[in-house]
């Protein structure tokens, strides 16, 4: 069939076109939407990948929702990932992409919805033609964009799209239109203003009307002088060339608008004949594949902004090795957590970061352990590398590159989230019924290519209760094969991973720990920077696999906030001796 007539099932985000179409119509309706996902995303923060990558144009939403599809079949995250480094081998395909392009994209849809509103077939006509010139702009500057012999691409992706883009260059009839549109064009330039004739009664209402002239110069303001001193002939007799009707009688609403183009087809009606008739053989160019094309490409400009906005900030960004489902793995070295990273940049100004965020090579496999125990200092870090392993994992899936200099990761079929959540009032359970309410909706759910995040889960609840508790989600976790990082103030459910381990499992636990500097003192990140204080352990922020060090270093938070026993006492006798 003809390219320039046939529906184009092409794709920069799914090598398979009809099963990736049908994925996003899932998410849309909502049946595609993974359990818990909301939830989630706000626990791992996951609303700051959009931040930094800096989305412009109408296509948030849509990206939005590509993130969020977990995508499982390692063909279309290698696929995404491949057209991504071609972005970002030419910089200037983002830059001619979002500057020449999608305007016209947009001005392209923009046009298609006006169609609705034109109900005489003069508009029907220069609209059509206005439509196909915007239709020929895009397609040259995608030639110019992605099929000229300077760029070699790599991605199967761009390679597909360049193939599309040649056979519509290529295309015979293609060619009559880019030849046709500048001659029509000129017969409509020609209709650059009207002139009206208006009769008036006796006490000046206007009560007919008719054209007297179409003029190729539009009609300009005139000049104060000449309005007062003009040498207009009044006694000049019009003639109208078009059909009378009258204003009072047909006042509704359009009726001018209605007369002037009724009377315009009827005046130029071989010029519009022969208009819409050189368009007819045009009526059924397919246009849709670039307003698929438009957020596509929209979510690889986004991927090349925050690619470039970490590495401007000295911060490592890769594209891991995509595993088998079934190896159920997730490896990054150098990772660290990209929400922070952004938030940094957006609340401090600080935009060279490489001495500030510290990253750490963090694996759950099937050799090291798929569950994760991590313990360690409060404000150790233990909540960031825990949003840190769910970010990376879901912008993995997504295509997108991750924050680490190397990796190899498995996908999930989803991942699944207990962070702390506000008290609410609940007098039939308490905080610790909702959380074993919200645990109860969630680990059912759990296969063994999940993974589940759990950031100081049963914390409302007694020492005793809470290590009993998690040691029967873990033994439950390590049945059925999941992925887990579980940071939590419970040394002993660490302290118990070799003998939890002795049982029958499919994932095998280990114990991590937030490490500290006792010989240092504690450092804050302020506005100016990071802050030394005179107490209180440096935290390190470096997640180490060690047995757990029995102690949650409160101590040294509340050194640090001056409310220590000591501290107290001292401020106590200095405000009482005042």
């Amino acid at each position: 069939m003809d390219p320039l007539y046939q529906k184009h099932s092409f794709s920069l985000l799914w090598p398979d076109y009809a099963a990736g179409r049908a994925k996003e119509q899932a998410f849309k309706s909502g049946e595609g939407v993974l359990f818990n996902q909301d939830i989630m995303e706000r626990d791992i923060n996951a609303n700051m990948i959009l931040q930094g990558m800096d989305i412009r144009t109408d296509g948030k939403d849509y990206i939005v929702a590509r993130i969020s599809d977990m995508v499982t079949d390692n063909e279309t995250i290698v696929y995404r990932q491949a057209i991504l480094k071609d972005f970002l081998k030419y910089p200037e395909l983002e830059v001619l992409a979002n500057t020449d392009l999608l305007p016209l994209i947009i001005q392209l849809g923009r046009m298609e919805k006006t169609n609705l509103a034109h109900d005489d077939d003069v508009r029907k006509t220069v609209w059509r033609m206005e439509l196909l010139k915007i239709y020929v702009q895009c397609v040259t500057v995608l030639d110019r964009i992605f099929c000229s012999p300077g760029r070699t691409f790599e991605s199967e992706g761009l390679l597909k799209l360049r193939e599309l883009i040649t056979s519509i260059m290529n295309d015979e009839n293609y060619h009559e239109l880019v030849d046709l549109l500048p001659t029509l064009s000129d017969n409509i330039k020609g209709i650059q203003s009207v002139t009206l004739g208006v009769n008036l009664d006796n006490e000046l209402h206007p009560v007919e009307s008719v054209l007297l002239s179409v003029s190729e110069k539009p009609i300009k303001k005139r000049g104060m002088l000449s309005k007062l001193f003009g040498t207009k002939n009044n006694e000049e007799k019009y003639f109208g060339i078009g059909t009378w009707y009258s204003i009072l009688r047909d006042n509704s609403a359009g009726t001018l608008d209605a007369a002037i183009m009724r009377d315009l087809s009827s005046v130029m009606k071989d010029t519009f004949r022969n208009l819409a008739d050189s368009l007819n053989r045009y009526e059924r160019v397919e246009s849709a594949f670039l307003f698929e094309l438009m957020p596509e490409i929209s979510f690889y400009i986004g991927g090349t902004h925050l690619v470039n906005k970490l590495r401007s900030a000295g911060l490592p960004v890769c594209f891991p090795k995509a595993l088998p489902m079934d190896e159920r793995r997730f490896f990054v070295k150098n990772i660290y957590d990209l929400s922070f990273a952004i938030r940094v940049m957006s609340d401090t100004g600080i935009n060279k970061l490489d001495n500030v965020i510290v990253t750490n090579d963090f694996v759950l496999g099937e050799e090291e352990g798929r569950i994760g125990i991590l313990t360690g200092a409060n404000q150790g870090g233990k909540t960031t590398i825990t949003r840190a392993l769910g970010l990376c994992q879901l912008m993995f899936q997504a295509g997108l590159p991750v924050a680490g200099t190397s990796g190899e990761i498995s996908p999930c079929d989803n991942i699944y989230t207990h962070f702390p959540e506000l008290e609410k009032n609940s007098v039939s359970e308490g905080r610790l019924g909702e959380e074993c309410v919200r645990l109860e909706q969630i680990l059912p759910k759990l296969t063994k290519y999940s993974m589940i995040l759990m950031n100081e889960s049963l914390s409302s609840t007694s020492h005793q209760e809470c290590l009993f508790i998690a040691t029967e989600i873990m033994k439950y976790l390590r049945t059925i094969g999941a992925r887990a990082l579980f940071a939590t103030h419970i040394h002993e459910l660490a302290e118990n991973i070799p003998e939890l381990n002795k049982e029958p499992g499919l994932s095998n636990m280990m114990s991590l720990v937030a490490g500290i500097d006792e010989s240092s003192g504690l450092e804050v990140m302020t506005e100016d920077g990071i802050k030394k204080l005179q107490t209180g352990s440096k935290r390190t922020y470096k997640i180490t696999r060690m047995p757990p060090q029995g102690r949650s270093f409160a101590l040294d938070i509340a050194r640090t906030y001056g409310i220590s026993y000591d501290q107290l006492i001292n401020s106590h006798e200095k405000e009482t001796s005042k």
